[in-house]
């Protein structure tokens, strides 16, 4: 997980007025799999030479023991008035690799309720019917709130039509979806991104596709979306039924695009996602406060549009929303 810089302390709950709704939290803890351990050891070779150190024979196992317990994740959120969203993930047929499995995520949320708002789901792609099956299982049975593609690290497309059935199931249920947008830092620095992680994968316009094909089905498209942040900022302008998140950069290299219509034209439409597990929250937190943003769009971004866009199913998967009460 990246480190703040320095002390530097964010305003706390009490001096901030509002919990904070996370609606992308990685939970890369013990006693789950974080997700692409292969990937994400291969960037650090890559673009942390002092962690892998002269000889280069850092493990998997040595990655994964750096994760923390997992109420740690828990007393993070807790401390900074956050209320979390962990993600599923499940890359299987691409990478080989255990899945950040959907009961998993379901455990957290109901181990550490004061923690965690919920959970989003995930299914390889890949998989079909048996996809579809452990879909709907987990957005009827567990009550998970929707489902996270990462397409790089899937390799697949979300217009091919292979994939509507699961795109049909979720706008049946009213089940948003979370797809990853633009850069990813998995396989960064690696000879051809680690082998297959063309960010072809990732472009905004087949999200727009989706969006026109299935317009009653909600998405958020993750992340800064570099190299394509305009791109994405007029798919979200003109999809009504597309969100921005804000994950998977530090606040202080958003894209200059990104702010600016953050603070215009799209202040509706952008929700806060922390990238828990790679991003240290208090930092994170911090970065926002030095924002130029207008008055009311932190909180916009910070809680309103997430409750605007996503309440009617936070409220059939049972959330507790009385955190934000009198606030919307």
């Amino acid at each position: 997980m990246a480190k703040p810089e320095g002390d530097r302390i964010p305003k706390t709950l009490e001096q901030r007025g509002f919990y904070v709704l996370d609606v992308h939290a990685h939970p890369n803890v013990k006693g789950g799999y974080p997700p692409a351990m292969k990937a994400t050891l291969s960037a650090r070779k890559y673009t942390q030479p002092n962690w892998v150190g002269k000889s280069g024979n850092r493990t998997l196992e040595d990655l994964y023991e750096e994760f923390p317990e997992r109420d740690v994740m828990a007393k993070d959120a807790i401390a900074h008035g956050v209320k979390m969203q962990p993600v599923g993930w499940d890359a299987t047929s691409s990478t080989g690799e255990k899945p950040v499995s959907n009961d998993f995520v379901y455990g957290l949320w109901k181990e550490f309720p004061d923690a965690f708002l919920g959970a989003w789901g995930s299914v390889d792609p890949w998989q079909g019917q048996k996809a579809l099956e452990e879909a709907e299982r987990a957005l009827t049975e567990l009550k998970l709130i929707g489902l996270k593609f990462q397409q790089c690290s899937q390799r697949f497309y979300v217009n091919d039509k292979k994939f509507y059935p699961l795109w049909d199931l979720c706008q049946q249920l009213g089940a948003p979806v979370q797809f990853h947008v633009g850069y990813t830092g998995l396989g960064s620095g690696g000879p051809g991104g680690d082998g297959f992680y063309s960010m072809s994968y990732c472009q905004p316009l087949h999200v727009d596709e989706v969006a026109a094909d299935f317009p009653n089905l909600k998405i958020i498209a993750l992340h800064a979306a570099e190299p394509w942040p305009e791109v994405i900022n007029h798919v979200a302008m003109h999809k009504g039924n597309v969100m921005r998140e804000t994950s998977g950069m530090w606040p202080k290299y958003f894209p200059h695009c990104m702010t600016y219509d953050m603070n215009r034209r799209l202040q509706d439409k952008f929700v806060f996602g922390s990238e828990w597990g790679y991003f240290d929250l208090g930092e994170l937190l911090k970065q926002w406060e030095e924002i130029d943003l207008r008055p009311g769009i932190m909180e916009k971004v910070m809680y309103k549009n997430a409750l605007n866009f996503l309440g009617e199913r936070f409220e059939k998967c049972g959330l507790d929303l009385s955190p934000w009460k009198g606030l919307v």
